[in-house]
């Protein structure tokens, strides 16, 4: 079928990230992601319609690192609003989920962004969508699905490559600075 991505190896690749800190495993992840799909998001300036020089310039590759409470405990704090609690008991119910969710130590990740930068005005994400979509009066110009459709092979490849060179590199840099600290280098 059309459009479907097998990937392996992420049960090792969780394994290696939980041998680093999250921010060190985040750094890794946004590292290799961003310069992964940079070659693209090169694709998809190229092919972004020349009358809309706005857009050819807004798409970009960006990486939000999310830790492992990022989500964790807006539904207990919602929960408590819900049932007629104070905000301060609320908060308080977010921070506690937080907490118990860091102590769990999941893995770190990031979420990574490939495409126009957000609007600055409601016309203006209209038109962006316009111009992949098309509209009822306007033909579709694509060109981030054609980008996708080009590169994605070879960007998971990339990513592959480089999730490997980054973890390996932020491995050893830890064990060095271990080994100077225990005075052995």
């Amino acid at each position: 079928m059309k459009g479907n991505v097998t990937l392996q190896g992420f049960a090792e690749l969780e394994t290696q990230l939980e041998k680093m800190t999250k921010a060190t495993g985040k750094a890794a992840l946004r590292r290799a992601g961003i310069s992964a799909m940079e070659p693209m998001a090169r694709i998809a300036r190229r092919l972004a319609p020349e009358d809309t020089g706005d857009l050819i310039e807004s798409v970009e590759v960006s990486a939000k690192a999310k830790g492992a409470a990022a989500d964790i405990g807006k539904a207990e704090f919602a929960q408590v609003m819900k049932s007629g609690g104070t905000r301060l008991e609320a908060a308080s119910a977010l921070r506690s989920a937080r907490r118990a969710a860091k102590k769990g130590g999941a893995a770190p990740h990031v979420e990574l962004f490939m495409g126009p930068e957000k609007a600055q005005t409601k016309a203006d994400g209209i038109k962006v969508w316009v111009q992949e979509f098309g509209s009822v009066n306007v033909e579709p110009t694509p060109y981030m699905r054609p980008a996708w459709d080009q590169d994605h092979k070879a960007m998971l490849q990339r990513l592959q490559k480089e999730l490997w060179f980054e973890i390996s590199s932020a491995l050893q840099r830890s064990q060095a600075r271990a080994a100077r600290a225990a005075g052995w280098e």
